[in-house]
């Protein structure tokens, strides 16, 4: 029973690191979005502060109607480069969690593996097809892990190239909208 129990321990205590490190990635990835938001919010008044300023100070019409078409083009483009610091944000903070996990899923097999074998030096004879069974097992396991992974990765590989082609299309082929007053 005292080897159970102290297999049990960095089982346990791999599980709270794993939870542990989750977390802080996820604070760190919580904080970088809160820090563009405001990032995004301070530019956002500066610039209406500074184009009220601008309208207040025209005169023509025809300037104002001009002017009002000029602001259009920075907004979307500084909305696409917040939308893409945002995703990449995101992206990162998910890889990193990934990462984790996968680290913490292998140096979880080693333990069990370790278990399994510590069990079966001090198991009755005649256990030997049980043990042989595990092992199989967490064969069968790390294998399917693996390929788990590695078509998650392709995955977010494939999904990060449409995203930035996406991005790169929608910023190269925006046009300022225009619009056509109709004659009194």
């Amino acid at each position: 029973m005292k080897t159970t129990t102290n297999a049990a321990l960095p089982a346990q205590n791999l599980m709270l690191d794993l939870v542990h490190t989750i977390s802080l990635k996820a604070i760190e990835g919580t904080e970088k979005l809160i820090a563009l938001q405001l990032q995004a919010s301070r530019s956002l008044l500066e610039d209406m502060a500074s184009q009220a300023q601008a309208l207040a100070d025209l005169k023509d019409p025809q300037k104002l109607v001009t002017h009002l078409s000029s602001m259009r083009n920075p907004a979307s483009e500084k909305i696409s480069a917040y939308a893409l610091q945002a995703y990449e944000i995101s992206t990162e903070t998910r890889d990193a969690i990934t990462e984790t996990i996968q680290k913490h899923i292998h140096e979880g097999q080693e333990v069990t593996q370790a278990w399994i074998e510590t069990a079966a030096k001090t198991a009755p004879a005649g256990s030997e097809p049980m043990f042989a069974a595990a092992r199989n097992a967490m064969s069968l396991v790390r294998s399917s892990l693996d390929h788990a992974a590695k078509v998650g990765q392709q995955a977010a590989a494939s999904q990060k190239a449409e995203s930035t082609d996406s991005h790169v299309l929608a910023t190269t082929t925006a046009k300022p909208a225009t619009r056509t007053r109709k004659a009194a």
